[in-house]
């Protein structure tokens, strides 16, 4: 069983009817092909530079929703369904990095969506959006990661640990999962979904409920957390290398729903590496830290406007090209 730390969705009693299987629902956007499939692309509001939502493992377009609505008021935004996910169709290598940033500036490309961009990767969103611009620098002007998780574990053997710390080896071993593995169906919305307006607390529903029926554990393979594995260690090695900012003054903030590292425990939280947020400030000296206290794992969908603000202060001070205000510059 993988284990993604916050991404797990905890079923409450909702008020949302359980739709059925003939019942359909329009799309927010549009559909637009994609090395010969369809992608859902969800575009709004005018100006630049266009910003970009990533959502985390499993989510939707939709779960954007409440962030996209202010954001638009300010530039262009975007939200997407990664392949095989929401409404966009199923690709050769689903959630691996290199399939996910192809696929995304494929379908910026052939929207067309204008460059510059601005990245939001949430939890594991966050290792695409870094993938993206390590490997289309000259498209990227600010990276936002909201709670992005570094805290991915997975069981081998009975034994569970983080992500990292498995050889690919290990990982491999673990599969093909067990039939037990898919679950039971889902049959009402769980927060923070029910946060969303009634009519996309239905879509995400019926979503889930047709992922579900097309799933299958027995033929799911271990290349998406061999991925991210791999992805992982590419940023811990750059980070640990660099004596001072990989990304130099490039425009990050980080959103977290725990604490800033303290310099007393610096060094050792960097080697530790199992915080959410840990490094993800250093990458750049016009960085930005907000904590979202009381927030739950999903800040898009507990605390939507910190997330608005935090976007809405980056595009102006790129707009104006100056630093964050409030940016830390510290090594």
């Amino acid at each position: 069983m993988i284990c993604v730390a916050g991404l797990a969705v905890i079923l409450c009693l909702g008020a949302v009817q359980r739709p059925t299987t003939a019942q359909t629902y329009a799309p927010p956007g549009r559909l637009v092909e994609v090395d010969g499939r369809q992608m859902h692309l969800h575009s709004s509001g005018e100006g630049g530079p266009t910003v970009v939502l990533v959502g985390g493992g499993g989510a939707f377009s939709i779960d954007w929703d409440l962030v996209q609505q202010a954001l638009a008021k300010t530039t262009r935004v975007c939200s997407y369904d990664r392949a095989g996910l929401g409404r966009s169709d199923p690709g050769p290598a689903d959630e691996t990095v290199e399939q996910t940033v192809s696929d995304l500036h494929m379908l910026l490309q052939s929207a067309p969506e204008k460059a510059p961009y601005v990245l939001v990767g949430a939890s594991i969103g966050g290792i695409y959006i870094r993938a993206y611009q390590h490997a289309y620098p000259d498209e990227v002007v600010g990276l936002v990661f909201v709670n992005s998780s570094r805290r991915v574990g997975t069981a081998v053997g009975g034994e569970m640990g983080l992500l990292w710390e498995w050889s690919e080896e290990d990982i491999r071993s673990k599969y093909p999962l067990p039939s037990s593995a898919k679950g039971a169906a889902p049959s009402q919305i769980g927060e923070p979904f029910d946060r969303l307006a009634p009519e996309l607390q239905a879509a995400r529903l019926w979503l889930d409920i047709r992922r579900w029926e097309t799933g299958d554990p027995g033929v799911a393979g271990p290349e998406s957390l061999v991925s991210w594995r791999r992805e992982f260690i590419r940023e811990f090695e750059e980070t640990d290398a660099e004596a001072t900012f990989p990304l130099g003054e490039l425009p990050v903030v980080v959103l977290s729903s725990s604490g800033r590292i303290s310099e007393p425990n610096r060094e050792r939280q960097l080697r530790d590496r199992t915080d959410a947020a840990v490094g993800l400030d250093i990458l750049s000296s016009n960085s930005l830290y907000t904590v979202a206290p009381e927030s739950g794992h999903e800040i898009h969908l507990y605390q939507p406007d910190l997330v608005v603000r935090a976007l809405v202060e980056m595009v102006v001070a790129i707009r104006d090209d100056v630093p964050l205000a409030g940016a830390s510059g510290r090594p």
